[in-house]
């Protein structure tokens, strides 16, 4: 895999009609992967260094083997360029994007857009791979960051997560699992995201005194399919949260938390503004 090097185009004044807004492209070149392997690839851009700009729009394409994509601006500096980073997150990266397996375009609504740390801030984007076929794939990954130059009119945006790492679903059985979580403040929610593995059933988000009082979010899960789903509500600081997850174990062994495809995860995002800095709530 050293021979996947990050191809960084960045592209201002579009003049195509169908390209009407200044963005930066991050192109990984061929990455390949032999049956059973899993990997975590980062690739590293800057944005423009001349002036303050707010980012409105993220368009990953996902190669074959995709099980995420994240896309974070950096506190302390990664290498430039492609490197291997065998990490799920880390604390100084700040999430921006966040995808499974077809999440797709995450469009800001107007006003709103994430605000860089600074001028020419570096842009990280992390790719989990994993090859679950019987053979060699080699595919390439893309991400489009669309940008317009920053005014006070512009809402800054962030994440609120909630992130159940408490599974432990017996062998040959179905089992939901599920977390509480406080509000820390409040929230102008304008997208979600859901994300198990393989395993997911299904995936609810409601908020009252017990899980399902008032349903905010529900999904019947694919992991073939996730998407960022454009959805709008308000969440008021000291709301109680509700996070279920329902998984289907078919293995004889505990399927338990895990950042590979093979255990399970279950997370929900929500993206919002105007935001006061990441945050959310983990039950481990």
């Amino acid at each position: 895999m050293r021979n996947s090097l990050l191809l960084v185009v960045l592209l201002s004044g579009c003049t195509s009609s169908a390209e009407t807004s200044e963005h930066v492209d991050l192109v990984s070149t061929p990455y390949t992967l032999q049956p059973g392997e899993e990997k975590y690839f980062c690739y590293t851009m800057r944005l423009p260094a001349d002036r303050d700009v707010a980012m409105t729009k993220f368009t990953p394409t996902y190669g074959k083997g995709t099980h995420h994509i994240l896309v974070s601006q950096t506190i302390a500096t990664e290498p430039e360029g492609f490197s291997e980073c065998n990490v799920l997150i880390k604390t100084t990266w700040i999430p921006l994007y966040t995808g499974g397996l077809n999440s797709g375009v995450l469009a800001m609504p107007d006003g709103i857009g994430f605000r860089p740390l600074e001028r020419g801030q570096q842009i990280l984007m992390q790719l989990h791979l994993q090859n679950a076929t019987d053979a060699p794939i080699t595919d390439v990954s893309k991400l489009r960051i669309d940008f317009v130059d920053q005014t006070p009119e512009i809402q800054p945006a962030s994440i609120y997560g909630l992130d159940n790492r408490k599974i432990a679903v017996p062998p040959r059985s179905n089992a939901t699992t599920s977390m509480a979580c406080t509000a820390s403040k409040d929230l102008e929610v304008f997208a979600v995201l859901g994300h198990m593995h393989k395993a997911g059933v299904f995936l609810d988000v409601s908020r009252g005194a017990t899980a399902g009082t008032e349903m905010l979010y529900e999904e019947q899960w694919k992991f073939e399919d996730q998407p960022v789903t454009l959805k709008s509500f308000h969440v008021t600081k000291g709301e109680n949260l509700h996070l279920r997850c329902t998984h289907k174990n078919d293995s004889d062994k505990v399927l338990t938390y895990g950042e590979s495809s093979d255990t399970e995860m279950c997370a929900f995002v929500m993206y919002y503004a105007p935001a006061v800095g990441l945050d959310g709530c983990i039950s481990e």
